[in-house]
């Protein structure tokens, strides 16, 4: 997940506070000591209680990938070369699925499935990898507002709303790429715009997607949707 670190005239610098909220470790800023969950963006406690940061959307890619598109990118570098992560054993143990545990967990799938989630208003998905068809694309209806989220060749999850305006799309893989029905037009659903056809030049609302384990997910969404 990427937030913005300011929110109004307030910046804010965080650190891992190594507590865990709802299965997740929680971030506490430097400047008014208050607690947010990294999941929601949401002030926890402390005096920025129930604000929330701006969300941007993100995406797992490759680095060859990431700098065709983007040839300017800086790179954050590490100080030093890190080899392995503290994290490693309990990431591979399948048993090991935080300190919380919910029946609905328990029931639909193992907690280290790894799913895709988003979030539109009130209405929420967990997507498997199992779910994307050989086109890689799979569309679903969060509230009222249909979102297509594609499974792209460097295995990078994005998602948008499929609308321009108040133009509701119906995005399906035809004749070799994504097009909508009413117009045929051709979509580049890595950047969410139309690349040919009479909407060349529009683009979609972007949707940001989180990859997470489902345990983490269903703590934070126990009523999400799945598509698996």
């Amino acid at each position: 997940m990427v937030y913005a670190r300011t929110l109004g005239s307030q910046s804010y610098t965080f650190q891992v506070s190594g507590m865990l909220w709802r299965n997740s470790l929680i971030m506490r800023d430097r400047e008014t000591g208050s607690l947010w969950s990294h999941v929601t963006g949401e002030g926890l406690s402390g005096p920025a209680k129930s604000k929330r940061l701006e969300r941007w959307t993100s995406v797992q890619t490759t680095w060859t990938k990431w700098r065709a598109a983007h040839p300017d990118t800086r790179v954050l570098k590490k100080s030093e070369e890190v080899l392995s992560s503290h994290y490693q054993k309990y990431f591979d143990d399948p048993e090991r699925n935080g300190l919380f545990r919910s029946q609905w967990l328990m029931e639909k799938m193992p907690g280290k499935t790894k799913v895709h989630g988003a979030v539109v208003g009130a209405h929420a998905v967990a997507i498997t990898d199992g779910a994307f068809g050989p086109d890689g694309l799979v569309s679903v209806d969060l509230g009222g507002t249909t979102a297509v989220v594609v499974l792209s060749s460097d295995g990078g999850v994005r998602a948008f709303e499929a609308r321009v305006g108040d133009r509701k799309l119906e995005i399906e893989h035809a004749a070799g790429a994504f097009r909508d029905a009413a117009t045929g037009s051709a979509w580049d659903l890595e950047r969410g715009t139309a690349t040919a056809g009479p909407m060349t030049g529009e683009a979609l609302e972007p949707v940001p997607v989180t990859t997470v384990f489902w345990f983490a997910w269903s703590s934070f969404y126990p009523n999400t949707q799945v598509i698996e």
